[in-house]
């Protein structure tokens, strides 16, 4: 059964939050959409503490999330911007890991899924930070000779990437299992950082979370820990921005708007993993 709210709760507040919550999804889908990410970061801390179990909060954003994020891929993919051979070397090992894990999310002391959640939020923001900062490096024009170098080194290179790409999507979807995030915001870096370019990046990134999320989410909703009202009034406002935010791919400059997101990332992150401790 899927969870429903108490009946003894007035409709009204909750409902005025759940907008609240919506209108801040779309604005953040919007900006993560067009390069790659959903940015439910934000928003799963929200629902943490105002579903109160952070299993079940966990699992509603990262049904959010998936939606938003298979929506944003569509007009990824019509864009030619989403690998298949990515979605299957990172993709499947990615949303099978997350289907696994989210079934064992429940079961974990909620204390220390509150913590992992923070953590993760931390070094996600932490990741955006170095990102910012870190200087963009054009690379230098390609002749014929050095092409066909390059060619020969990727067939050197092409099992130990085959090897990462797995480790990476089992890796990252085990952890967006449990702490309901996609992770799209770590497994863009790292995926650029094997050699895919950024367009393919940003789009198959995005087709990844989706499957990813829709695994997790379908496992949570079989267990019934899927808040059904947050759901159905986020989710919409999510997928709308998702979409919108898809067609503005490297029109927009939101690099003040990311720093401002990590910072916030890292500070309620380290409040989250030092909360249920105290």
């Amino acid at each position: 059964m899927l969870r429903l709210p108490s009946t003894g709760t007035p409709m009204e507040p909750e409902l005025l939050v759940l907008g609240l919550v919506a209108l801040m999804s779309f604005g953040l889908s919007y900006v993560g959409a067009s390069v790659g990410l959903v940015f439910g970061q934000l928003r799963l801390p929200v629902l943490v503490y105002w579903l109160g179990s952070p299993a079940v909060a966990a699992a509603t954003s990262m049904g959010i999330s998936s939606v938003a994020a298979m929506v944003g891929a569509a007009r990824h993919a019509r864009a030619g911007r989403v690998d298949l051979r990515l979605m299957a070397t990172i993709g499947i090992p990615s949303a099978i890991a997350a289907w696994l894990s989210s079934r064992i999310a429940p079961q974990l002391d909620p204390a220390l899924v509150k913590t992992s959640i923070g953590i993760t939020l931390v070094i996600t923001g932490l990741v955006m930070l170095w990102a910012a900062l870190r200087p963009s490096a054009k690379p230098p024009p390609k002749d014929e000779e050095s092409s066909a170098s390059e060619s020969r080194e990727a067939m050197a290179t092409a099992r130990p990437q085959l090897v990462a790409e797995l480790g990476m999507g089992a890796g990252l979807g085990a952890i967006a299992g449990v702490v309901g995030l996609l992770l799209g915001t770590l497994r863009l870096p790292a995926m650029m950082k094997l050699g895919v370019g950024p367009a393919r990046a940003i789009g198959s990134n995005m087709a990844i979370g989706s499957i990813t999320g829709l695994f997790a989410g379908a496992a949570s909703m079989w267990d019934g820990n899927i808040d059904l009202w947050a759901f159905g009034v986020i989710t919409p406002a999510t997928m709308v921005g998702a979409y919108l935010g898809a067609s503005a791919t490297g029109r927009l400059d939101k690099a003040t708007l990311r720093r401002l997101i990590a910072w916030s990332l890292v500070g309620v992150g380290v409040w989250m993993t030092a909360e249920p401790w105290w």
